[in-house]
């Protein structure tokens, strides 16, 4: 419990660079005490700087209890996962049963995208700068970038005016990763911003294609998004446990494994 707690709070730290302490103990429903004693934790090991109330994130570099670039836990089932969806969107846009795709924020994303090895043939909206620029690199490639703010290190856009953006839009088919899926099948993220951004995205897509490797499966994060139904596709890797696997399929879920 600890632990998750200190991650969580390196992680909103890290989205919006600084937080007072009862910010945090009413955002992780602890005490203000609790916060205090993680603050100092945290700064003995350098990765944030306390202040009278509150806390900024470090402008250091120093060893984080997340992985680098989300990239450190369970690598060679991400890229495998990543190449998978992108052979997925592939077969899909083959078929012709898309004409719209969205693929937002993620490690697992960032993998997928740089499988890309084609031109997708439809409009492609993103909230993430990185891949924005990844596929603008193929002239041929039509792709959106939704506005708002711009997250450091995610290079993620989101907000009120991202949110808003939704509202003119739809998509046919919906790339995401996801910080957990419980037990239930309920889909988490680390920060309650983002999770607004989903929320609304999922109700103007038709088919949600989740990318998730096994070690994601059957925990809990901060934020509870929504839970997987019939309109989803979770794309997971061989390790995933199949007693979750038989759960979500219950969901109606189909189950895509790299």
């Amino acid at each position: 419990m600890k632990n998750n707690r200190l991650e969580q709070i390196e992680q909103i730290l890290r989205v919006q660079k600084e937080a007072g302490v009862m910010e945090l103990a009413s955002r992780l429903k602890v005490s203000d005490m609790t916060i205090r004693r993680d603050l100092i934790e945290l700064e003995q090991k350098g990765i944030v700087a306390r202040y009278h109330g509150g806390a900024s994130i470090s402008s250091g570099e120093p060893k984080s209890l997340l992985p680098v670039n989300g990239m450190e836990e369970c690598p060679e089932e991400k890229k495998a996962i990543g190449q998978r969806a992108g052979q997925y969107l592939k077969e899909l846009l083959l078929c012709k049963e898309i004409n719209s795709v969205m693929l937002m924020s993620g490690s697992t994303i960032s993998e997928m995208v740089r499988s890309i090895d084609y031109t997708i043939p439809v409009t492609a909206v993103t909230d993430n700068l990185d891949i924005a620029y990844t596929l603008g690199r193929n002239s041929d490639n039509s792709v959106m970038l939704l506005g708002g703010k711009v997250y450091s290190p995610s290079m993620s856009v989101n907000g009120f005016l991202a949110e808003q953006m939704l509202d003119y839009l739809s998509a046919d088919c919906t790339f995401m990763g996801t910080s957990a899926i419980d037990e239930a099948g309920y889909l988490y993220c680390y920060d309650d911003k983002y999770a607004s951004l989903l929320k609304k995205l999922l109700t103007i897509s038709n088919k949600i294609i989740v990318l998730a490797d096994h070690s994601k499966l059957g925990t809990a994060s901060l934020v509870k998004v929504s839970r997987m139904d019939k309109s989803f596709s979770l794309l997971t890797d061989e390790k995933a446990p199949e007693v979750f696997l038989e759960k979500y399929k219950e969901l109606g879920v189909n189950i895509i494994k790299a």
